[in-house]
C-alpha cells in the first residue's frame, strides 16, 4: 500500500482511500456503527481503515444488528399478536403496532450492538489498591 500525500500549506497530511469502497453500501445499523466509532473510538476507527479492515468489521457488526433486529421483530409480532387478520381488519391499528414495534427492536439493537461498552483493558488490568 503506497502512501500518498496532500499537501496543505506548510504540510504533507497522509491522503487515506479505502480500497473498492463504492462497492458496498452500509444499511442503517452499519452507519450508526461507522459514525459511533468515528465519534466516539477515533484510535479504533483510525486504526482499521489505516489497515483497511474497517469495511469488513462494520459489516460483522451490521449482520450481527441485522440478524437481532428481525428476531426481535418476529419474537414482538407473536407476542403482540400482530398478524395479517389484524392487518386485513384494522390496518390503521396494524401499522402503529409495527412502528412501534420497530422502533422498539431499532432502540434495543442500538443499545445492544451498536453502541455496547467494550472493555477498557487498562481498567481491567489494574486491579491494584491504592494506599
Amino acid at each position: 500500500m503506497a502512501i500518498e500525500y496532500e499537501r496543505i500549506g506548510d504540510y504533507d497530511i497522509p491522503t487515506l482511500r479505502l480500497n473498492n469502497h463504492n462497492e458496498y453500501r452500509n444499511s442503517f445499523f452499519g452507519r450508526r456503527y461507522k459514525d459511533y466509532l468515528k465519534g466516539n473510538h477515533k484510535i479504533i476507527y483510525y486504526n482499521l481503515l489505516r489497515k483497511q479492515q474497517l469495511l469488513t468489521h462494520i459489516k460483522l457488526v451490521e449482520e450481527e444488528a441485522n440478524e437481532l433486529y428481525e428476531s426481535i421483530i418476529s419474537s414482538l409480532k407473536s407476542h403482540e399478536k400482530v398478524d395479517e387478520k389484524l392487518k386485513a381488519d384494522d390496518p390503521v391499528r396494524w401499522v402503529q403496532m409495527m412502528n412501534n414495534i420497530k422502533n422498539g427492536a431499532r432502540e434495543i439493537v442500538l443499545n445492544e450492538v451498536i453502541y455496547r461498552k467494550r472493555p477498557n483493558k487498562k481498567d481491567s488490568n489494574d486491579k491494584r489498591s491504592h494506599t
